[in-house]
């Protein structure tokens, strides 16, 4: 017994919108859900829509999901949940495009992570110092760890008149941050490695 998380699947999903009048909408959706015709039987009433699920006949409502489950399983799920539970995703693993989520959101996702992670603030307390240089419209930032190996990070622009030291020093400092991440997280997957090998 213990505490679990749910694992992060890719689900399709339909919101029933509206009960219109001519029940095309509600018809629409039911042609989407029984396809294919052998996963779901899916009707509607022209006020409902029923979902017949291994646990009995479900009732959707105007504002409820249909969900698509990761076997091809059909259920209707309330929209406080569905908003709780899910967010917007591509397509598919290959999508194209631009992010689905904000930077905020996907943020969010990874503080709610348990599993070992590289966090910015385990770096910061292994920088000594950061460094600036400018040469023209570019910005250079050295930062050095307390182990003293260095990182070099650069910003520049394009336009002299748009330079800015204040900014040149944030983005250079984190072009170096970011190596210094993808370092980290090379030696975190190391050390998982390591003791995966020697409980085995």
């Amino acid at each position: 017994m213990g505490h679990y998380t749910k694992k992060p699947v890719l689900i399709e999903a339909r919101r029933f919108e509206t009960n219109n009048d001519d029940g095309s909408h509600m018809t629409l959706l039911c042609d989407w859900a029984n396809e294919p015709k052998d996963k779901a039987v899916v009707t509607h009433d022209g006020t409902s829509i029923f979902v017949a699920t291994l646990e009995g006949t479900m009732r959707a409502e105007v504002g409820d999901w249909i969900i698509r489950g990761v076997e091809g399983e059909i259920y209707p799920c309330r929209d406080s949940v569905f908003q709780a539970t899910y967010a917007v995703a591509s397509a598919a693993p290959d999508g194209s495009g631009t992010p689905a989520i904000t930077r905020g959101e996907a943020d969010a996702i990874v503080e709610a992570s348990t599993a070992p992670r590289v966090t910015a603030d385990a770096i910061k307390a292994k920088i000594a110092s950061a460094d600036f240089f400018r040469s023209g419209v570019l910005t250079i930032c050295i930062i050095e760890m307390v182990s003293g190996f260095t990182f070099v990070g650069k910003s520049a622009c394009v336009s002299p008149e748009n330079y800015d030291q204040a900014a040149g020093e944030r983005y250079s400092y984190d072009d170096a941050f970011r190596q210094i991440w993808a370092f980290e997280a090379y030696l975190l997957r190391e050390q998982l490695s390591a003791a995966s090998d020697r409980a085995a």
